[in-house]
């Protein structure tokens, strides 16, 4: 058994999980997340060419509670705003984990910064807690 964690973008969501209904993967949880990657998220300064280079914290965004809402007395050099993206979470056992990945990848690749990640982990063991089945008759 595998846990599969994909962190695409949101307006993938539906194709995905609809491409992997496809090749039989069915019990899925679905995340909001927001994040940033290696680029270090939305750089404010590539939103607004006004916003000043040597800024010295994190601008207050007030439509919303978020890490960055709250970030105005950060050390960060430069604002950011944190991507919302979305966590695709899911164990397989029964499709092969190439075949979930590939989806997931033929689905979510555009080339462009932001496509996302995709994480593959062992799982030990399983427990459906109405049954009590365990391993792999816990995950179908």
């Amino acid at each position: 058994m595998k846990e599969i964690m994909a962190i695409i973008r949101g307006q993938k969501v539906n194709e995905t999980l609809e491409a992997l209904y496809e090749i039989g993967v069915v019990s899925v949880t679905v995340h909001s997340v927001n994040g940033r990657g290696r680029q270090g998220g939305s750089i404010m300064e590539n939103i607004d060419p006004e916003m000043p280079k040597d800024i010295e914290y994190v601008s207050k965004i007030y439509t919303s509670p978020t890490p960055s809402s709250m970030a105005g007395s950060s050390a960060l050099t430069k604002p950011i705003f944190w991507m919302p993206k979305n966590l695709l979470d899911f164990v397989v056992s029964d499709v092969p984990v190439k075949k979930v990945v590939d989806t997931i990848m033929k689905v979510n690749s555009t080339g462009k910064h932001g496509d996302g990640k995709i994480f593959v982990l062992p799982i030990r063991d399983a427990l459906r807690i109405r049954t009590g089945e365990t391993g792999e008759k816990a995950i179908i």
